[in-house]
């Protein structure tokens, strides 16, 4: 199977400067995709658990399955990270209890500052996270306003940002940051589903047909009921199968060229723009429950 290596420079260089930076932070967030909970996690991220205290935001649990959601929330509670919220970032509910939480995790100091008598400053709290989980729109909703720009396209950020969000906080945004190598196929076509990789990385019919085989292995009967499918008891595990599957999506949505023939291209980009804001339905690319079987080579 081809391994994508698409490592830009920023984020090479981002990467290594994160290890000191948080050294000048008190606390760490990182965000993730609640729809692929695991995927969306850098795994570099890790070094940096271990030298701060921290949050995990599940971020666009809107459109995540709500079940699955509470799986993987009592997971990661379970493994220590005791700070874990799922959260829709545009519900100022959720951008309240982000903001309690921090205060919570960081009383020491606060406590310390007014022990000494001394005017509590502002808590330094990084926020990182791979490319389109929500980075930049967190820190706009934490400070209040439109101070970095936000994007559904990945890499917007290129350096690392301090800003001052009112007076309990001082937030760092830092590139999205991938890992190097995107080794299997499942990574791969999960993070180009999601938008977490540039579209132009791989090509729009084959990350639709991915989307197609995991939601007919994870949601079957939705599937069915939604366009139609006369799947039976069929597992859809191939790219042919997949492939024949879009072509009826075609079909269904009267997506036509000349001749009768599927426009395999419009469908898969609507399927996938769907699929993105949620119009499908709350839909994860990964479940708690289920291992996906997906083909080894794009």
């Amino acid at each position: 199977m081809s391994k994508i290596n698409w490592f830009p420079g920023h984020m090479a260089k981002g990467l290594k400067g994160l290890q000191e930076e948080i050294k000048k932070c008190d606390y760490f967030i990182e965000t993730c995709d609640s729809r692929l909970p695991v995927i969306s996690r850098n795994p570099k991220f890790l070094k940096l658990w271990e030298q701060k205290e921290g949050m995990l935001l599940l971020t666009k649990a809107d459109l995540a399955d709500p079940a699955q959601t509470e799986k993987w929330l009592s997971y990661y509670r379970e493994q220590g990270y005791t700070s874990t919220l799922a959260v829709d970032l545009h519900n100022k509910t959720d951008i309240q209890k982000i903001k309690n939480q921090i205060l919570i995790d960081n009383q020491e100091i606060i406590k310390r500052a007014q022990k000494k008598g001394m005017r509590i400053r502002p808590i330094k709290v990084m926020i990182n996270g791979i490319p389109n989980t929500g980075k930049s729109t967190l820190i706009n909703k934490l400070s209040g306003k439109k101070s970095v720009q936000t994007s559904n396209r990945p890499g917007v950020t290129k350096g690392n940002i301090w800003l001052r969000a009112g007076n309990d906080f001082y937030l760092m945004d830092s590139p999205g940051i991938l890992w190097p190598k995107l080794e299997t196929t499942t990574e791969q076509l999960s993070l180009a589903i999601s938008g977490a990789i540039k579209d132009d990385i791989l090509p729009t019919i084959e990350v639709a047909c991915g989307l197609i085989m995991i939601l007919c292995q994870l949601y079957p009967k939705q599937m069915i009921d939604k366009f139609n499918l006369n799947l039976k008891d069929e597992k859809i595990e191939t790219w042919m199968q997949a492939y024949q599957i879009l072509e009826e999506i075609a079909f269904h949505w009267h997506l036509i060229k000349k001749g009768q023939e599927a426009d395999l291209e419009r469908a898969a980009s609507r399927l996938i723009i769907d699929y993105r804001q949620g119009k499908m339905g709350r839909f994860n690319l990964e479940s708690f429950d289920q291992k996906l079987v997906l083909p080894d080579n794009l």
